[in-house]
């Protein structure tokens, strides 16, 4: 895709672009498993989970493992367990994630954020960084009946923002996040980070080191105010 020149919204990933939360889903993952006699290693993580919705992750672990346990219970399993690790140990936001947010307010350009995690899931990282004001519109999982790397959440956001594909730009770190933007006509910014860095984000318009790097890349085309 090339790039329009023209961006006016920035379409903000969660996990794994806003907030070092991976390697938490992780460990609450492999606490959930550890009670039912099994668990993700590193690698596979990495290969699997890493930005796949956890609706789609549950049933892949009942398959692989032979879960005696509902999707759905799973799902309901995970989000409880989820909320309450957020909410007693807060997550770190991933480095230079408030400077592009603040820098995307002063410079008029809209936000929303779009994650294939529900909206109890990152309530916590939002409250306890007081993110909300920062985002024009949220999208979740919750929101969509197909969750990424279907483009129903970024069609969405382009609705609620009121705009067309070529003046959003995307912000993401992983395969699922990238094919996602892509489908639905949209300019992205990969940026794996350590749980990711292994998939394929070919498809992606930049792939760049950095939400510094995003920022000024994003700078060079954006629209004028």
């Amino acid at each position: 895709m090339q790039s329009s020149g023209k961006y006016r919204v920035v379409l903000f990933d969660f996990d794994g672009t806003l907030a070092d939360s991976e390697s938490a889903h992780h460990r609450v993952w492999n606490e959930i498993l550890g009670e039912m006699g099994a668990h993700i290693d590193d690698e596979e993580y990495k290969r699997e989970s890493s930005g796949t919705p956890v609706t789609q992750e549950v049933e892949r672990l009942i398959r692989t493992r032979g879960l005696e346990i509902s999707p759905q219970a799973l799902v309901d399993l995970k989000v409880e367990r989820t909320v309450a690790s957020f909410t007693e140990t807060p997550i770190a936001l991933m480095e230079h994630a408030l400077e592009i947010l603040e820098w995307c307010r002063a410079r008029g350009l809209a936000t929303a954020l779009v994650t294939g995690s529900g909206r109890e899931e990152i309530a916590p990282t939002i409250e306890h960084y007081d993110l909300a004001g920062f985002f024009d519109h949220v999208v979740t999982r919750n929101d969509v009946t197909h969750s990424k790397p279907h483009p129903d959440c970024y069609l969405k956001a382009l609705g609620l923002c009121g705009i067309e594909a070529a003046e959003a730009v995307a912000i993401e770190d992983t395969r699922h996040g990238v094919d996602a933007a892509c489908a639905a006509g949209i300019d992205v910014i990969a940026i794996p980070n350590a749980y990711s860095r292994g998939q394929d984000v070919s498809r992606a318009t930049a792939r760049l080191e950095s939400l510094v790097q995003a920022r000024d890349w994003i700078d060079a085309r954006r629209a004028p105010r």
